[in-house]
């Protein structure tokens, strides 16, 4: 199994917020390159990287400099807020409250850790979606399952390979989580829902 790292909050957005676009600055080339043309199709880790320390000077974020992480991952934090547009999902907001967690704190959506298995189902440089940003390669993500909880291990820059010992934890934990999802009742005729 293949995985990515992403800087948070991308992760915990994908596993819990509905995103399904991931941004990629890559031309065709690298996008080659990574494997993206054999990969579509397939089952794929998203992975939470490192978790950035929040500063102990006390100033706020945006007094930080440009290149300082926490200050990176709050901005994301408010592109987060912008596309949810103060809707919270009830998965998310389900997920949070099992950690007693009520709001979209930046400690919030840090998940280091295999956190969701999604499907690579292609890439386009013109989706529409909320979540897209613009003039980037989308790779669109499907059928995107969170893991009750994140599997550690490391991670590393582009795709990489998941070892065995832990892609055995994420099937396993990706297994129980289809097996305690509600059903999807979308795809019942009349008769089988009223049965």
């Amino acid at each position: 199994m293949k995985a990515f790292t992403l800087r948070h909050p991308w992760a915990f957005a994908i596993a819990h917020l509905g995103k399904t676009v991931e941004n990629r600055d890559w031309d065709e080339r690298l996008a080659d390159l990574m494997g993206v043309p054999q990969l579509t199709g397939e089952l794929i880790a998203i992975h939470g990287g490192t978790a950035p320390q929040r500063p102990k000077s006390g100033k706020h974020w945006s007094q930080l400099a440009a290149t300082n992480l926490w200050r990176q991952h709050c901005e994301d934090l408010q592109a987060v807020h912008q596309v949810l547009d103060g809707e919270l999902p009830d998965p998310a907001a389900q997920f949070l409250a099992q950690r007693g967690v009520t709001t979209l704190t930046p400690e919030a959506f840090i998940l280091p850790g295999i956190v969701a298995v999604a499907t690579l189902s292609g890439t386009t440089r013109s989706s529409r979606d909320p979540w897209a940003a613009q003039g980037q390669l989308h790779l669109l993500l499907s059928d995107v399952i969170a893991l009750p909880e994140p599997v550690q291990v490391a991670g590393a820059q582009g795709f990489w390979t998941v070892p065995e010992v832990i892609e055995a934890e994420v099937v396993r934990r990706y297994r129980a989580a289809i097996d305690t999802r509600p059903p999807q009742h979308g795809h019942l005729t009349a008769q089988e829902w009223l049965a």
